[in-house]
């Protein structure tokens, strides 16, 4: 009895992590590079659609084929993900360019 009153208390922790990080979680969304400036990233969804476009803090990770870089470096047409935190700020922006 004892011991099963210990796997239940076992059981029911671990179901509750993913509850404890959800809050930490990112969103990511994919889509294609219309413009950038400074600090903003203009972009549409992956069918070209739904322009948008983000605030990105200089501490934001950004790779383009998986190399660092900046958010000047991107071109129109890249393609794109972009991690946003649960304070809607731009986390990550990960990019593939099209080989030419």
């Amino acid at each position: 009895m004892h011991r099963r009153i210990v796997i239940f208390a076992a059981i029911g922790c671990l179901a509750a992590l993913p509850a404890a990080f959800a809050d930490k979680e990112e969103k990511v969304h994919s889509g294609i590079v219309l413009s950038v400036t400074a600090d903003t990233l203009a972009m549409t969804d992956p069918d070209g659609k739904n322009e948008h476009s983000h605030k990105v803090d200089a501490g934001a990770a950004i790779t383009i084929d998986d190399k660092p870089a900046k958010l000047p470096d991107l071109a129109k047409g890249d393609k794109v993900k972009v991690a946003i935190g649960q304070d809607g700020k731009v986390t990550r922006i990960t990019a593939t360019r099209t080989k030419k």
